[in-house]
């Protein structure tokens, strides 16, 4: 293992979109949503172990889960588990991130990577991230892995692929970044044959990122400098998170970084991958029923129902009749069925629960 190699797991977030099984206390990428017996970072965590020091692979995520990290990963030394002091956007975690693995490695690069990502072949996956280490260490870009889209899917972004990148099979320059399109731009991505998934991983060296944050814009540079210089003065490192997660945009890395860099590519990748982001998405990888259905470790009857997921705690059984394209989804307090393709509707089924009925509901 190239010990130049760090993985940087991003598992601070709320997982909205699939409550109520991700909650606040316990959102999804603790969760066993698959029902493969482990949670979404254990499966994560293990499938970068495969190929990356495991000394070399860090953990952000929110004080709220400091626990739980150590509890899901009990091999991995404190030190690698990077607590954010507030919820911001990706922008601040990932600048953290770079520095600590410039502290500890000069030269090193790093992977970026959610923690509720479905990877169908790890082996195609280990492949073309070390060729994707290969290719920043030495053309020192900023690289994105990008997946072929098989639907016009307007849950996920899309990254609009250029020319080709001279010498290298399916790595191009990028033209531009779309998150979550609507419906007719996303079948025009779709069709068109120029666009690609944005999964979510990137891949740079630390040097690399921490000299395009500090060119994405004067405030940026401002805030990232003033944080670098203190930090190697052996400043508090508390006092200097506090204020790198404070004064940083609260946007995220397309938006306040790759958008503005000119160098910035894609890798076409070949692994098999979706972001288990939406209970659509979960429905989606999951075998299927000859009618479509999905049952996640739950006992159920279902009777005329097309295409619905039905997940619900030990020992609840679902009868559930004349449903199609639904979500039946119970944890512990909250039952909800709705749509399957309303699912942008969550987070406000979430608002509303929170306002209406209070805290315990989400």
């Amino acid at each position: 293992m190239d010990k130049r190699n760090y993985c940087v797991i991003l598992a601070g977030g709320l997982g909205t979109r699939l409550w109520p099984m991700s909650r606040e206390r316990k959102p999804k990428q603790f969760i066993d949503v698959l029902g493969t017996g482990r949670s979404l970072l254990q499966m994560t965590y293990e499938r970068f172990a495969r190929f990356i020091d495991k000394e070399n692979i860090l953990i952000v995520t929110n004080g709220s889960y400091r626990q739980l990290v150590a509890e899901q990963i009990p091999d991995l030394k404190p030190e690698n588990v990077l607590v954010e002091p507030m919820r911001r956007n990706t922008v601040p975690a990932v600048t953290w991130a770079a520095l600590e693995v410039k502290r500890r490695c000069p030269d090193g690069r790093l992977i970026v990577s959610p923690s509720d990502q479905n990877i169908t072949d790890e082996a195609a996956f280990e492949q073309d991230v070390l060729r994707g280490f290969s290719y920043v260490h030495k053309c020192d870009v900023l690289l994105t892995m990008g997946a072929k889209p098989s639907r016009p899917e307007v849950a996920y972004g899309y990254i609009q692929m250029a020319d080709a990148a001279p010498g290298h099979v399916d790595i191009y320059k990028v033209q531009s970044f779309t998150e979550k399109p609507a419906d007719e731009f996303a079948q025009i991505f779709y069709e068109s044959g120029e666009f690609l998934w944005n999964t979510g991983l990137f891949l740079w060296s630390a040097d690399a990122f921490l000299c395009a944050v500090k060119w994405a814009s004067d405030e940026i540079a401002s805030i990232v400098q003033s944080v670098m210089q203190r930090f190697d003065d052996g400043e508090s490192a508390d006092d200097l998170l506090m204020e790198l997660f404070t004064k940083c945009p609260n946007m995220s890395l397309e938006q306040s970084v790759l958008e503005k860099s000119d160098s910035v590519d894609v890798m076409l990748c070949h692994f098999g991958w979706a972001d288990l982001g939406t209970w659509a998405a979960v429905h989606e990888v999951m075998p299927k029923s000859d009618m479509g259905n999905v049952v996640i470790d739950s006992k159920s009857l279902l009777y005329d129902c097309k295409d619905c997921i039905i997940k619900l705690p030990d020992g609840h059984v679902a009868v559930v009749q004349g449903l199609e394209d639904y979500v039946v989804v119970e944890e512990g307090n909250v039952l909800v069925i709705c749509k399957k393709g309303d699912q942008k509707n969550i987070r406000k089924f979430v608002n509303d629960a929170q306002l209406n009925l209070g805290e315990e509901f989400v």
